[in-house]
This record gives structure tokens, C-alpha cells and sequence, in this order.
């Protein structure tokens, strides 16, 4: 099983890259917010679902690994399958957990392919069981993609963010003060 891949992108696709890593490309599917953030040339690094079926082998990458235990947890729901869950975790990762901890099925439905039928399962099956990882959250890891993709090095990121004002919360301004912090 692979579990964790690290190269340069290749190409970008609608929802999926492909990774060059030596000689071989990788084809992994990836939520929106990582496509929004990764360009051509870049270098990055996931942790990997590897979905195996008998006539499928997909990857599908994950900036964190609170990343992939939430897509691990969704598809544990039954009817929730690797590409319904992806739609899911399109929806921003801290939102998510957030909606299924409380209740919020209208939000859940706005995923791509996900009915009220499925959101309330899926609400049934893990709510109370899902944790915010303040450290880990998928704003943060957007925010070090965006600037490491800039040519900043994440020892440097994290030193600068570490002095942030606890107001400051989403992508923008997190670069934006790092940008102003230097």
C-alpha cells in the first residue's frame, strides 16, 4: 500500500494532479482547496488513500494526516464512497467536522452528489467522534503551501506565524501578515 508520496507537480486536472516523483507519474485525486493552491513545478507532499477495488487502483492525497483520517472516517460510512467523501472534504476540513458535531445536515448537503439522507447518516455514524486539531487544521496547511509554492521554507513560515494575533484566521491574512512580518 502506499501511504505517503513526495514529488513535483506535473499537471493539474479538474480534480486530481498528477505527481512526478524519479520516472513515474502519479494520477492523485485532491479537494479543490489543493488545487487552488498548487501550481506546475511545485513540490509537495501527501498522505495517501490508496483505494483498491478489482478493476481500481486510485490515490487519493491529503495535506495533513487529520486530512486523512476524516476522509478515512467518512468512507467507513456505509454508501460513502472515496469520491463522495473527497466532495465532502471540498467543503473545507474544520467546516466539516464542524457540521457533523453539530448536527448541521443542510451544510453537509452541499456537497456535490450528497442527499439529506446521506448527510444524516453520516451525521449519525460520527458525531461526537470528530476533533479539531488546531495545529493541523487545512487552513493552515493551505497557508504553508501557498508560501513554500512562493519559494519560503516551512522552518521560516512557521516562525514568523508563530507571532500571529490569534484574530487573524483565514488564508489571506495569515500571508498577508507573514508577507508584512519578514
Amino acid at each position: 500500500m502506499i501511504a505517503y508520496l513526495e514529488g513535483t507537480v506535473l499537471k493539474t486536472g479538474v480534480n486530481n494532479l498528477i505527481l512526478k516523483i524519479s520516472q513515474i507519474g502519479y494520477k492523485i485525486y485532491v479537494s479543490n482547496g489543493i488545487l487552488m493552491t498548487t501550481k506546475v513545478g511545485n513540490d509537495i507532499s501527501f498522505y495517501i488513500y490508496q483505494n483498491l477495488k478489482e478493476d481500481i487502483s486510485d490515490l487519493y492525497g491529503f495535506l495533513s494526516s487529520n486530512e486523512l483520517d476524516l476522509f478515512e472516517k467518512l468512507i467507513s460510512v456505509n454508501k460513502v464512497g472515496p469520491k463522495s467523501a473527497l466532495n465532502i472534504m471540498n467543503l473545507g476540513f474544520d467546516d466539516v467536522i464542524s457540521a457533523i458535531n453539530t448536527q448541521d445536515v443542510t451544510f453537509l448537503t452541499k456537497a456535490s452528489g450528497l442527499g439529506k439522507k446521506g448527510a444524516e447518516r453520516i451525521i449519525l455514524e460520527l458525531s461526537g467522534k470528530l476533533v479539531i486539531d488546531e495545529q493541523s487544521s487545512s487552513i493552515d496547511q493551505e497557508v504553508y503551501l501557498a508560501l513554500e509554492s512562493l519559494g519560503y521554507e516551512r522552518k521560516h513560515i512557521s516562525e514568523v506565524l508563530k507571532t500571529k494575533p490569534e484574530n487573524i484566521g483565514t488564508i489571506e491574512s495569515m500571508v498577508k501578515y507573514f508577507l508584512q512580518n519578514l
